[in-house]
């Protein structure tokens, strides 16, 4: 992943967590699209729709449901995603297991157009020195 991917996905039920993502990260990467979904059954339903190689944030919970599941499942249907677990609060505990379901990163939900910035650019840069490792 060389620069930003040109398909962002944020994977949400709070509506307006959504929005807000939505709007930051259109500001932020202004040539990419960006999808937003309500819940797992709204992304898989749309699964083929996202770009090989999107970049993917997905809340911790999805209402009732514990999203290290849906980390598992994408991984499986589509390891050319970069998944990025986001949670109000994230143990690192937590961390250490989305990662090992095949996440990219899990981190604190950005508060912030400044923390979505620096995620972004995290994300980017640990993804790029990944593939010239490879």
């Amino acid at each position: 992943m060389t620069g930003l991917p040109s398909t962002i996905a944020v994977v949400d039920d709070d509506a307006d967590h959504l929005q807000i993502a939505r709007l930051v990260l259109r500001q932020l990467a202004p040539g990419a699209t960006v999808m937003t979904f309500g819940s797992r059954r709204d992304l898989l339903g749309a699964l083929a729709e996202v770009e090989r190689g999107a970049l993917v944030f997905i809340d911790r919970r999805l209402g009732a449901e514990d999203s290290f599941d849906v980390l598992s499942d994408l991984g499986q249907r589509r390891p050319d995603l970069a998944l990025v677990m986001v949670s109000s609060a994230l143990s690192p505990l937590d961390r250490a297991r989305a990662v090992q379901l095949g996440a990219h990163d899990a981190c604190e939900k950005p508060a912030s157009i400044a923390g979505w910035r620096a995620l972004l650019g995290r994300v980017v840069e640990d993804a790029d020195e990944t593939q010239r490792a490879a």
